[in-house]
């Protein structure tokens, strides 16, 4: 691969003359295959287009593979790779080519270049030309062994699909635009500032958020092994903030990258069956679709899914630890952020615990926690009444965050029905009203000096 610059932001207008060259070699191909005699001009426009491919490549126009791959790897490239990884590219890059490039291969079924396509277009024949090629294909080469290229299917008709690294660093978007199966967009946001935590939790959440947005640095500019992930697990009693931390780090991600990170969330239902292999399969579709893309995958009450093997008396209980073993290699593969929760860390199969990158542990909130979360969960434009004591209110009983941000919310309804300020009676029969979601009956003893307050609200 030829020397390339070291400064400068090569964007995707760079690559512009390699999809015209592959637009060209298209309608080569189909000029031949329907018998049709291309017309004088085009010979000089196809050797126009080859200089300006050349061109680009001598000025750099593959350089942004430098953020995603090693220097070793990009020193090995050849003039073929990179004609079949723009090949492979093509109908992604220039999504007008993708119905050309199926008419032209109607046995694979699929818009993806096959082999047998690429020969042709790139004009390979004889044995030697045909070595070299397969050998650019081959499970250890540059081209494959960096992942920039995929060679999926069975031999004669397998097909050659882009990596998500390259789609990235080339085109400056995700692989995939369309929500992965089994999962759901979430809009959780939030600052650090909004974060009520420990100083270790936050530093560990931070960490986190360098560790997704240094991999690729790290991997490719600092010569780093190869690794996956991270992969985090959440700890802590319901309503501590764990899906909310998701949220912080997804949005302090998009402003250190200049691009949007989406939060996805598991949704357990369209991913188990109680078939068997079903769960796993659908597992496989949904980390698949998100291989590359910046997303992160959060997974609530993940007891469930990680739970602890037990011992085997039949082909049931087999089963089930194979299935636990499949989602804890799966999860480890898988090339992006994944974050767990669970209310209890013990739940919690310690075969995966050794393989999380980070554990971080959100603990109840203490008094002054929870008189910093009852000021910010009140609506900033609510008037607040005179006897409105904050530092009371967190005394008086202990809640967790996700039931002071209900409370919070019922207490403004409260005093907006009335038309008054949000006071102690409002607060009061708030947060009495949440611990009864317990389903028991709640002593005003419960709520310690709310409970003077508790009949002031109607």
């Amino acid at each position: 691969m030829n020397e390339l610059p070291k400064d400068g932001d090569l964007g995707p207008a760079m690559l512009d003359a390699e999809w015209a060259r592959i637009a060209q070699l298209l309608a080569l191909a189909e000029a031949q295959r329907t018998g049709q005699l291309v017309d004088d001009a085009f010979s000089d426009t196809f050797d126009e287009v080859n200089d300006a491919v050349e061109a680009g490549r001598a000025q750099g126009s593959w350089h942004n593979l430098a953020a995603v791959v090693p220097a070793v790897s990009l020193e090995q490239l050849t003039r073929l790779d990179l004609d079949i990884l723009s090949l492979a590219l093509a109908p992604v890059a220039r999504p007008v080519l993708a119905p050309r490039i199926h008419a032209l291969q109607p046995q694979m079924g699929t818009a993806w270049p096959g082999v047998p396509l690429a020969q042709e277009l790139l004009m390979l024949d004889g044995a030697a030309d045909m070595a070299v090629f397969f050998a650019a294909l081959a499970p250890t080469s540059a081209l494959v062994g960096s992942g920039l290229l995929r060679v999926e299917g069975e031999s004669p008709y397998q097909i050659l699909r882009p990596g998500p690294l390259p789609i990235r660093a080339l085109l400056g978007r995700d692989p995939e635009l369309a929500p992965p199966p089994g999962a759901t967009l979430s809009a959780a946001r939030g600052d650090w500032d909004d974060l009520i935590l420990p100083s270790a939790a936050r530093a560990s959440l931070r960490d986190l958020t360098a560790w997704i947005a240094q991999t690729d640095r790290v991997r490719s500019a600092w010569g780093g092994r190869q690794t996956h992930g991270p992969l985090a697990l959440f700890c802590g009693a319901s309503g501590t903030g764990k899906s909310f931390a998701a949220g912080v780090i997804a949005a302090a991600l998009s402003e250190r990258t200049g691009a949007p990170w989406a939060l996805y969330t598991l949704d357990l239902g369209r991913i188990m069956s109680k078939y068997v292999g079903e769960t796993e399969a659908n597992l496989n579709a949904l980390l698949d679709s998100l291989d590359g893309r910046r997303a992160i995958l959060q997974i609530d009450e993940a007891d469930g899914l990680l739970g602890k093997r037990g011992e085997v008396s039949d082909a049931r209980d087999r089963y089930a630890n194979l299935e636990v073993s499949h989602m804890l290699s799966r999860f480890e593969r898988h090339n992006g952020p994944v974050i767990l929760t669970t209310n209890l860390r013990s739940n919690v199969d310690s075969a995966f615990l050794r393989r999380f990158q980070l554990v971080v542990d959100f603990p109840a909130p203490d008094g002054p926690a929870r008189a910093e979360l009852w000021n910010r969960l009140l609506p900033p434009g609510a008037p607040r009444g005179l006897d409105l004591d904050l530092d009371l209110v967190a005394g008086a009983v202990r809640i967790s965050g996700g039931a002071i941000a209900n409370a919070a919310h019922y207490a403004a309804i409260l005093a907006a029905e009335r038309d008054r300020s949000i006071g102690l009676a409002e607060v009061a029969r708030a947060v009495h009203a949440e611990l009864m979601k317990d389903g028991r009956q709640v002593r005003k003893t419960e709520i310690g000096s709310l409970a003077d307050h508790l009949g002031e609200a109607p």
